[in-house]
């Protein structure tokens, strides 16, 4: 798998992870104006926890596939093509 396809994938998924987290964070919002605190506590523990790996990887995704990938030849349309 070249670079840029992990970057894309990992980006994507950084992309999708922000994206589910506003749903998830009206969830737990529900959940703590329902009275359900101890299911809001899981749930926000969670998303914390996914929100900081998902920092991390964005992180790594910036401060190391930038530099590799603009080392890496980048194939004109005909080689690809053959």
């Amino acid at each position: 798998m070249s670079l840029r396809t992990k970057y894309r994938i990992l980006k994507a998924t950084t992309i999708t992870i922000g994206a589910l987290s506003i749903p998830w964070g009206t969830f737990i919002g529900f959940c703590f104006g329902e009275g359900r605190y101890s299911t809001a506590l899981v749930a926000l523990s969670v998303q914390v926890a996914v929100s900081v790996a998902d920092g991390f990887i964005w992180f790594w995704v910036l401060e190391n596939m930038r530099a590799k990938m603009e080392n890496e030849p980048v194939k004109s349309a005909n080689e690809a093509a053959s």
